[in-house]
């Protein structure tokens, strides 16, 4: 209604009471009416619709509801519109064709109970109040536990999880391979584990990230660049691929198809250490060999070098033992042929013989006393060597390694450094971060 018409039509009820006792009131009234109207904002229909979406998009922005789906409706386009309803009421709902195409959208259909997550809007040519949907999941069930039963049980019919491609793991690894975080706890409690039960391992470190948008593309391009090692560099005897536990949405990276792919493509052994004891990933699945945590692959995959070398001095010894005791069989044997009958009528022959014996025996029996002490010489030797090989042993002496950080081996020429390098200095306790000022040749 105009103002102008307004304001006449509150003329004309001034005339009817101009015989009131109140007419100074009703003028009042009138004329403040009209000029407040006057000063107000009139809007557009598109203005107001405009300015309803902003509210409702700023206000409430993305939200999860949950709901039954009714007069379900796709478009030509590949669009879904459909109306979402509980007991008690319903609202608009459509999903554009390609939203959070990285996610597997279930079938849906009238009737189905789901969880939609999207945002609250306003459709402004036709003020018409509705949610766009950008991801839909059946109620109760995660979009990433949902795709990770899909992956699981595709690769299972692909056979990648068959025990007949699994390769076996050396039960004494000398060199052994890491992909994950250079920062995170795995690495540390890793490196912990094989310094305690088999520091004769050498590590060598593949940088990736393990968690975010990027992770599955490093891990993929981690494990490439093992290979490459393992074919142009040192042999490697094995590949731990893993992390620190975490949330189903944490663990994405190793449950992507392409890292499944890569893992079960590797010509090294791998074992995947992904997460703590109830956690599962399809990496598990495909790997050669499952460690609950980090810290359990390196306890599975080196035996603890102590034990190995009680092993080995028991046995040497057991061994010693035996021999000694056939020879003292043999000998006893012969004593008692040579007390027979035959062999005491040519009494001074068989005497001569008996001490030839005696010294040929006496002889062996000091040569087998000397091949046991040099195997127990041999025994302490290697003793010392693991001793000697712990790497450690520098640090405890007062030296330090020095390495450029990113890079596990430690430097040995300073010409390969330039001033306004960082290097890493590590000592028994702790580590020194610094920055290269000159470099001198000697």
């Amino acid at each position: 209604m105009p103002p102008s018409y307004i304001g006449e039509t509150i003329a004309r009820k001034l005339l009817v009471f101009k015989d009131s006792c109140f007419p100074f009131i009703f003028c009042h009234v009138g004329d403040t009416l009209h000029k407040k109207m006057r000063e107000e904002r009139i809007y557009t229909i598109s203005e107001l619709n405009r300015k309803a979406r902003q509210i409702l998009e700023g206000e409430i922005g993305s939200v999860w509801l949950k709901g039954e789906v009714s007069n379900l409706i796709r478009a030509m386009s590949g669009h879904l519109y459909f109306t979402l309803k509980d007991e008690g009421s319903q609202i608009s709902a459509v999903r554009f064709k390609g939203r959070s195409a990285f996610l597997h959208s279930p079938t849906i259909e009238d009737g189905m109970e789901i969880l939609a997550y999207g945002r609250l809007t306003i459709y402004e040519p036709r003020g018409r109040y509705q949610f766009v949907v950008s991801i839909i999941q059946p109620a109760g069930v995660g979009a990433l536990q949902l795709a990770f039963e899909r992956l699981k049980e595709k690769l299972g019919r692909e056979g990648l999880f068959d025990k007949a491609h699994k390769k076996p793991v050396p039960a004494f690894p000398q060199r052994i391979g890491v992909v994950t975080s250079p920062t995170g706890a795995a690495i540390r409690d890793i490196g912990s584990v094989l310094k305690r039960r088999w520091p004769l391992a050498e590590v060598y470190l593949f940088a990736s990230s393990v968690q975010g948008e990027t992770a599955a593309e490093e891990i993929v391009t981690a494990i490439a660049q093992a290979e490459a090692f393992n074919q142009r560099e040192t042999p490697l005897d094995l590949l731990i691929v893993g992390r620190g536990g975490g949330s189903l949405e944490d663990l994405a990276s190793f449950n992507e198809e392409r890292v499944a792919r890569a893992i079960f493509d590797c010509e090294i052994p791998i074992v995947s250490a992904v997460g703590h004891e109830i956690d599962f990933t399809i990496a598990d699945f495909v790997a050669d060999l499952r460690a609950p945590t980090p810290s359990a692959a390196a306890e599975l995959v080196t035996p603890d070098h102590f034990e190995v070398l009680t092993s080995l001095v028991a046995f040497l010894a057991k061994s010693q033992r035996n021999m000694r005791a056939l020879l003292e069989r043999r000998v006893q044997g012969l004593q008692t042929h040579l007390k027979g009958y035959i062999f005491r009528i040519p009494g001074r022959r068989v005497e001569m013989l008996a001490q030839g014996l005696d010294l040929r025996l006496a002889e062996l029996l000091r040569l087998t006393g000397e091949a046991w002490k040099k195997r127990q010489r041999d025994a302490t030797r290697l003793e010392d060597l693991l001793r000697l090989a712990d790497p450690s042993l520098p640090l405890r002496r007062g030296y330090s390694l020095t390495f450029t950080p990113g890079k596990p081996t430690p430097l040995r020429n300073a010409t390969s450094l330039s001033p306004g390098e960082r290097i890493e200095t590590r000592l028994l306790n702790g580590r020194i971060l610094s920055q290269v000022e000159e470099v001198i040749e000697s």
